[in-house]
């Protein structure tokens, strides 16, 4: 019976966030393709504020903070500081989108790609790279959920059955509300996991050593040198942290899931305020943290290098009753749900909008193109599935690649913004050489650190890539010049 009471708590939890999912939909929501994709340009700050955190608090925030915590040390404090440097990258960027968005109804990414450089061919490259990007972040996410059920159920539930059943509710609510479900799940999601994880991240050192301070005097006399860079890596040093950080900063936004959040803001303000102040929340990360350093000092037998990411789950599992593990169980199995959800929102928006309507030259208008994107969710939820259940290993590179990738972005975007000067060519010769070199880099070479010239220290590779996207972006506009209709002031599309 040891596992029935975990069990009760992880399925109570999980209908209860889609009953929540749905209940937009029963009033109404969704009903036209701009409610349902971008909910109807409404939301005020709160729910804006849930929206944009929900890429925070994912299934990251409890297998792989505490999991690199646990194995690599020192290295783990750049989750710290990227999203509060992308923040300030957001405070520029995002406001713009609003009014935008709403003057010449735009709805995704590849939507503004093609007003500001008056070219479809270019929206449609660049819907196909955000979509090859977000599948294997879904499945990361269907994958996760397969994990914590598992270990939380103690094996009642195989991951399996675990995923199948979260991708149906994920349908549901999905399906039926669209943007606003998310929205709505994602603020029962993330309440929960701020008293958890900030909980038992506080409790949980208190517990074992009297106090954070003492457990960080332990780890320090076990772990020399474990708490400063490089950590326990070899190659994870300063060089690397500064430009994993500019690099990630970088790339935050230019998830195409988060141009949709902003577009569905109820004006630029609310966009200011939460750029303003997500970076607090953002610090409430440093709690599963705590946990995987405690795991290293008190966890036995050891976890390996290939399940450092249940550090969190086993401390629980090893030394708390059923019932506090169900409730890890039921808030991780949220944390993977709602950005899955997310994720294939977006996704589907993508294919419907900006790659099916465009190569079949098919403008749905209304009830239609909301019909055809529903039917996507179906599919590109059953494609994560697959590989989540079958092929796991098969979108491994691709989800190493994916930051790194929707980062070479960042030049087309924001000059594209705030640059009159940028053009298509630019635009494309960037993604071109960006995209390329991140391939070769990270998935033909699989170097993600570059060693520098005379010790110097090492350089994430990403960002290398992405000071040449840049470098290339530049050039060739400078070269092309400005098209006719290119920049802010352009309002339609061109071939």
């Amino acid at each position: 019976m040891t596992g029935y009471s975990a069990l009760i708590i992880i399925t109570l939890a999980v209908l209860l966030i889609t009953a929540v999912g749905m209940v937009p939909g029963w009033r109404g929501k969704g009903k036209t393709l701009e409610e349902w994709a971008v909910g109807g340009r409404s939301f005020p700050r709160w729910m804006n504020w849930f929206v944009l955190a929900g890429e925070i608090y994912t299934a990251f925030a409890f297998l792989g903070a505490s999991g690199w915590s646990y194995s690599k040390g020192a290295p783990v404090f750049y989750i710290l500081g990227y999203a509060s440097l992308a923040y300030v990258v957001g405070f520029w960027i995002l406001p713009r989108l609003s009014p935008l968005g709403r003057k010449f109804n735009l709805m995704t990414q590849p939507d503004l790609v093609e007003h500001l450089y008056g070219s479809r061919r270019l929206g449609i490259l660049v819907a196909l790279i955000g979509i090859i990007f977000l599948i294997p972040y879904l499945q990361l996410q269907l994958t996760g959920l397969g994990m914590i059920i598992e270990v939380c159920s103690y094996g009642l539930i195989p991951r399996e059955a675990a995923m199948i059943i979260a991708v149906i509710m994920i349908v549901s609510f999905v399906y039926l509300s669209g943007l606003h479900g998310v929205a709505y799940t994602a603020v029962v999601k993330d309440i929960l996991m701020l008293l958890v994880i900030v909980g038992l991240g506080l409790y949980i050192p208190i517990h074992f050593f009297g106090g954070v301070g003492a457990m960080f005097h332990e780890l320090n006399a076990a772990r020399p040198g474990f708490l400063t860079l490089p950590g326990s890596t070899p190659n994870m040093d300063v060089a690397w942290m500064m430009s994993t950080l500019v690099l990630f900063a970088c790339g935050f936004y230019m998830w195409p899931h988060f141009t949709a959040s902003a577009f569905a803001a109820k004006n630029s303000d609310v966009l200011r305020h939460n750029a303003v102040y997500l970076p607090l929340y953002n610090l409430f990360l440093l709690f599963p943290m705590l946990v995987g350093f405690t795991a290293i000092l008190v966890l036995q037998p050891a976890l390996g290098a290939a399940e450092s990411d249940q550090a969190f789950l086993q401390v629980v599992r090893q030394f708390f009753p059923p019932w506090m593990l169900g409730i890890i169980g039921a808030v991780g199995a949220l944390a993977c749900m709602i950005p899955a959800a997310e994720l294939v929102l977006s996704t589907s928006m993508l294919f419907t909008r900006n790659v099916w309507q465009r190569t079949t030259q098919r403008e749905m208008q209304g009830d239609s193109a909301r019909r055809f994107a529903r039917l996507m969710v179906i599919v590109l939820l059953a494609i994560a599935l697959y590989f989540a259940m079958f092929n796991a290993n098969a979108l491994v590179n691709l989800l190493i690649t994916g930051y790194t990738g929707v980062a070479q972005f960042f030049p087309m975007i924001v000059l594209g913004i705030f640059w009159r000067g940028a053009t298509r060519w630019g635009a494309i010769a960037s993604l071109a050489v960006g995209e390329s070199l991140v391939y070769y880099l990270l998935v033909v070479k699989k170097m993600g650190v570059v060693p520098l010239p005379g010790d110097i220290g090492h350089i994430n590779a990403g960002c290398l890539a992405l000071a040449a996207t840049c470098v290339v972006f530049v050039v060739v506009s400078r070269l092309t010049g400005k098209p006719a209709g290119a920049g802010l002031s352009h309002a339609g599309t061109q071939r």
